[in-house]
């Protein structure tokens, strides 16, 4: 079970504006100077954990990451996230862990679409509600945790025929919060999927939405099912963007809590069948 400040949470993911780049050549010229001292005020983003580590620039694509009895042993496949912090503005990398050497791991910096996104055969239907800019004030000001509650486990994935994801929010008492829950059983918006990764999904909605101002978060419910299996989803995302195309509106969410790739790579498994 994943549980997490939602303050930190959102000002991270959702108030700063992060700049994803795909080359170390892309970052701004005052950055570039020294890369190695840019590189020392960079924070490194693993399994939502942050941690400090010192980084040397091997070329544009490249970054080691030393050693540290500080750190965990990351093995090769493994994403990290690096992120450089610059006032307002967050310039973030993907990375892959590419090679373990005996000073430390070489990470690959990655296309800022590298997450591979799923398309489904079938139209999957997609309830979502608003969260009130009053509501997501009151969660930037007070004591909440966002939390991932789920039946999942790599031993049991196999096993179950109904997983479940399901993200609540929680407040200073443990309790699920009142008003959260009201929003969350209040469908506004009814979608279909166009495609989902372990980071998000895009969903068409088909008519020219009027989306209320200040709006930064949304909850998203689907189910996925096969032949003997579904999954259940209850997701709070983060609204990074929409746009009309006729009378369809298009938006494109951001998981607050991204799939762990473990775990993504068994509901990979599980939605094979039904992908194009």
């Amino acid at each position: 079970m994943d549980k997490i400040n939602l303050s930190n949470k959102l000002k991270i993911s959702v108030l700063t504006r992060n700049v994803q780049l795909s080359s170390l050549k892309y970052l701004p010229q005052p950055l570039k100077i020294d890369l190695n001292k840019t590189l020392e005020k960079a924070l490194i983003f693993y399994r939502q954990n942050f941690l400090k580590g010192t980084l040397k620039i091997l070329n544009d694509q490249e970054i080691l990451l030393l050693k540290s009895s500080k750190d965990p042993n990351f093995s090769e496949g493994e994403l990290l996230i690096i992120i450089i912090p610059q006032n307002e503005i967050r310039y973030v990398f993907q990375t892959l862990v590419k090679e373990v050497t005996q000073e430390g791991y070489i990470l690959k910096i990655l296309n800022p679409r590298y997450d591979k996104r799923l398309i489904l055969k079938n139209p999957i239907p997609v309830f979502a509600s608003y969260i009130s800019h009053n509501l997501f004030l009151n969660f930037l000001q007070k004591n909440y945790f966002l939390i991932r509650n789920s039946n999942f486990s790599l031993e049991n994935a196999s096993e179950l025929k109904d997983l479940q994801f399901y993200d609540l929010i929680f407040n200073e008492n443990n309790h699920i919060d009142d008003e959260f829950k009201k929003a969350i059983n209040t469908s506004q918006i009814q979608g279909k999927i166009v495609d989902i990764s372990s980071g998000g999904l895009c969903i068409k909605i088909s008519t020219a939405l009027n989306i209320p101002e200040n709006t930064h978060l949304i909850y998203t419910k689907f189910e996925i099912s096969t032949k003997n299996k579904s999954i259940k989803f209850g997701l709070l995302c983060h609204l990074k963007n929409h746009r009309l195309e006729g009378q369809n509106t298009f938006m494109h969410l951001a998981f607050l809590i991204p799939f762990k790739p473990e775990v993504w790579h068994k509901i990979e498994e599980i939605l094979k069948p039904l992908v194009k």
